[in-house]
């Protein structure tokens, strides 16, 4: 399991558009590790319905100083077929993009 780590930089800009609260955030580098810890979350919360380990899971989470968001963390748990599968269509875009030699 490659668990993904963005936190936010800088100043969060935030909008409102049907109905939905969207922030927009510079990102700092990505923090790459193996890791089960949203799988470990939903399983303590579903123990009569087991997590399937090739279920990829995600969470937000803002830290809010009264009405202002002021950091995004961002965590991606992903499977190793799905992050096989997400760096192989990367690649292919990567490639696409590259200009003939």
């Amino acid at each position: 399991m490659i668990q993904l780590i963005f936190d936010s930089t800088d100043e969060i800009i935030p909008e409102w558009e049907n109905d939905q609260e969207r922030l927009i955030f510079r990102l700092a580098p990505a923090s790459v590790s193996l890791g089960k810890l949203l799988h470990g979350r939903v399983a303590s919360h579903e123990a009569d319905a087991p997590m399937p380990d090739g279920e990829a899971l995600g969470m937000v989470v803002t830290h809010y100083e009264g009405d202002i968001a002021r950091q995004v963390r961002v965590i991606l748990e992903l499977p190793d077929d799905v992050w096989d599968d997400v760096a192989d269509r990367a690649d292919d875009l990567l490639e696409k993009d590259l200009p003939d030699s």
